[in-house]
């Protein structure tokens, strides 16, 4: 009976003691609440009804997109400008932005959605044109590597801001400041009156005005200055002039000449120009050859040619290969054109002409090609029957007096080939010869 009623005992201390804890944290709840650690992420309806800034970024966003701008060509950086546009239905709402990289290519777009989709049109003006790319990307992303071509740029690709716009003439016709064009370029004062001036006793010039108002000369405004008299001198009895000595002429006794007769079957040939295209290859010999450079002027080899050793290089294009080799022949120019290189590339385009140099000058200022370049023309170029060109790459190297001394194979310009190629010009320009 006393352990029951122990156990009782027990069992109601120990509730109360419980029930007065229990009361004790509700009330610390109370009296210290939880700290403050940062308000949650705003809906979606939220951030559509906050204020937009249309120079700063998205309100509510949390995503970073940042790397590079290169051209693609040549893997360079290139500073361009970039438009943001947000895909999601909530973002399309607020106004785009536009961004630029620096100098070197990089960006960096901060607190954008993450995970929601976006529009980037990224574009950049490199040599007069627009070049540009456009991707969808969706953030976090901090490794992207954006290439522009022209070939991605279409007629709806907005152009850089720094990219200058033509004026619509259309929209200015008759709107010109006509106030600007009725001033004159230069005002001119009325016709003033000179002040008669005589010439005193005894004076023989007249003092010039000081001021002079050239309205004045188609009145006759300027006075005429007297001469003084001129007095003429009698001598008495003048002496006689001597006499002029007298010269015998001599008969001339040489024998008349006449042109010495033309020798029996010779002619005398016009100067006739060199017909363009045209080609003179005998044997391993090159004679001449004529064709016309990106500009539509004549390149004779007999003519222009300036170096001791000429590398004629045969090329298109739509060769990938050829493409790769421009690099070599850059170097080899730059390096050895000095002492007496010149390198003469002939474009072995198809189609209109015009077309043709639009290909090659764009080749030209993308890979910044330094020599000379001419057009052959079509298929039926003469130099290209006579040098047998039935494959691309063909370097043929010739010397001072015309003689082939190395043509390429078929098997292609590797870095063997460019070496022993680089090789052969140094003997013979730099080791074996003195320069010029």
């Amino acid at each position: 009976m006393r352990t029951a009623v122990g156990v009782a005992l027990v069992i109601v201390c120990l509730g109360l003691t419980g029930c007065s804890l229990f009361g004790k944290r509700q009330a610390a709840r109370k009296d210290h609440p939880k700290p403050f650690l940062g308000s949650e992420a705003p809906a979606k309806a939220e951030i559509a009804a906050m204020p937009r800034d249309p120079n700063g970024p998205l309100p509510g966003a949390n995503g970073l997109l940042a790397g590079r701008v290169v051209v693609e060509a040549t893997e360079r950086p290139i500073k361009a400008s970039i438009l943001i546009k947000g895909l999601d239905h909530e973002d399309a709402k607020g106004a785009d932005l536009d961004v630029s990289t620096d100098d070197s290519g990089y960006f960096a777009i901060p607190k954008l959605n993450a995970g929601a989709p976006y529009l980037l049109i990224v574009r950049a003006n490199e040599n007069g044109e627009l070049i540009s790319r456009t991707l969808y990307v969706k953030p976090p992303n901090p490794t992207l590597l954006i290439k522009l071509d022209k070939r991605y740029t279409t007629a709806s690709t907005p152009p850089p801001p720094d990219m200058p716009q033509l004026r619509d003439k259309k929209a200015t016709a008759g709107k010109e400041n006509t106030q600007e064009h009725d001033k004159p370029a230069v005002s001119i004062d009325p016709p003033a009156p000179l002040p008669e001036q005589r010439p005193t006793q005894g004076a023989r010039q007249l003092e010039a005005p000081t001021k002079v108002n050239p309205a004045n000369i188609a009145d006759g405004g300027f006075p005429r200055v007297p001469q003084p008299p001129v007095e003429t001198i009698t001598i008495p009895n003048p002496p006689p002039l001597p006499q002029q000595p007298q010269w015998d002429t001599v008969p001339d006794q040489r024998p008349a000449t006449r042109p010495a007769p033309a020798p029996s079957g010779s002619v005398r040939l016009p100067n006739i120009p060199t017909p363009v295209p045209s080609c003179g290859l005998y044997g391993n010999r090159l004679d001449n050859f004529a064709l016309y450079d990106l500009d539509g002027n004549v390149w004779e080899y007999k003519r222009d040619r300036r170096g001791r050793l000429m590398l004629l290089v045969f090329w298109s294009h739509s060769c990938h290969h050829c493409l790769l080799d421009i690099h070599h022949l850059v170097a080899l120019q730059r390096d050895y054109g000095p002492y007496g290189l010149e390198i003469v590339s002939i474009a072995c385009e198809k189609g209109p002409i015009e077309e043709q140099r639009s290909h090659v000058r764009a080749i030209r200022g993308r890979y910044g090609i330094n020599y000379q370049t001419l057009l052959s023309g079509g298929e039926s170029c003469p130099v290209m029957a006579q040098f047998q060109v039935s494959f691309f790459p063909l370097l043929v190297l010739i010397d001072a007096d015309g003689t082939i001394l190395w043509r390429s194979t078929r098997d292609g310009m590797e870095e063997n080939a460019h070496y022993a190629l680089r090789k052969m010009i140094n003997d013979r320009l730099v080791t074996r010869q003195p320069q010029p």
